[in-house]
């Protein structure tokens, strides 16, 4: 593998050419003005993509180890990389070959050897255009009151973590938090003050979180948050944080004064780790869950984490 480094602002590039040449040579070429990875053959270049997920493939049409177009097919069949543009580099003239590269789902072909000129415009259309068609996806996953990710990127990004905490051998953890009593606040103060509540806990939510963390809302009342590199003894801290902070958070009613509530949460946790493996995402939210019903069963306002004895808070409200 070889690698520019990358910065938050500049696109990411990925080359999968197997000509040492043409490729140092499209390094060159596109390091000053974007971010580039490159390998030289097809399962190399698939792993960097599924891991880095660019914004732009330059794909060679033939490869000793593999032919361009399987190696397309692959990427579209992989939630982790089937939004990501691939243009071809070829060599081939063939009007045939050109049109089902495009029938596949290219966004466009280079001829080799092109000028500077035209590669460099050809690149800053597919970027653009995957600019805006990715804009418009983070849109469609994220939820519209708290601006978390809603529950279908919940549902990918989890997959993602799992596999990776699997691969790498690390501990992950995940917490479910329902925020306490909000049909209540719904029915008593309205949708509006419920919904103040609502943001005044992704807010502080999104203050407590690393780099790596993901925070998703799960649905009306209730939020999920991933820990990567986290035990579940170490999530608990985090939970025990929030629910703790929380109870400082006033939230105003309509007309300005503060409503006459406080507000709490309920939190279950449960983790993947080496000691205590988990079979799948699904096992591991289903432990989770039934760590937030005990949590609930017991009283609200309370941190369980699964397998563990009940955590109980200093004081009860509401």
């Amino acid at each position: 593998m070889e690698r520019h480094g990358r910065s938050s602002e500049r696109a990411l590039l990925l080359i999968i050419e197997d000509d040492t040449g043409v490729r140092e040579g499209l390094m060159d070429l596109l390091a000053p003005r974007f971010d580039v990875l490159a390998a030289s053959d097809a399962d190399a270049g698939v792993e960097l993509a599924r891991e880095h997920r660019p914004d732009l493939v330059l794909l060679d049409r033939f490869l000793p180890s593999g032919d361009g177009l399987a190696v397309l097919e692959t990427l579209q069949g992989d939630v982790r990389t089937e939004m990501v543009p691939v243009i071809f580099l070829t060599g081939d003239a063939d009007e045939a070959t050109l049109e089902r590269c495009l029938e596949m789902g290219a966004v466009d072909f280079i001829h080799k050897p092109a000028s500077s000129r035209e590669l460099l415009a050809r690149i800053d259309r597919a970027v653009r255009q995957s600019e805006q068609q990715r804009k418009l996806q983070v849109l469609a996953q994220t939820d519209a009151l708290t601006g978390l990710a809603n529950f279908r990127a919940l549902s990918v990004r989890l997959e993602d973590e799992f596999k990776r905490a699997l691969r790498y051998g690390y501990a992950m953890s995940v917490v479910v938090i329902d925020l306490d009593h909000l049909k209540a606040i719904n029915d008593g103060m309205g949708h509006d003050v419920g919904n103040r509540a609502i943001l005044a806990l992704a807010t502080l939510m999104q203050g407590n979180l690393r780099e790596s963390d993901f925070a998703a809302r799960f649905g009306g009342d209730e939020f999920v948050v991933l820990l990567p590199h986290q035990t579940s003894h170490e999530a608990a801290v985090f939970a025990e944080r929030l629910r703790t902070e929380l109870r400082g958070v006033n939230v105003q009613r309509g007309d300005g004064r503060p409503a006459p509530f406080g507000l709490s949460i309920s939190v279950g946790v449960a983790d993947h780790t080496a000691d205590s493996p988990r079979e799948s995402t699904e096992a591991l939210l289903k432990a989770a869950d039934a760590a937030l019903y005990e949590a609930k069963r017991e009283g609200r306002d309370r941190v369980v984490v699964y397998g563990q004895s009940v955590h109980s808070p200093a004081a009860q409200r509401h």
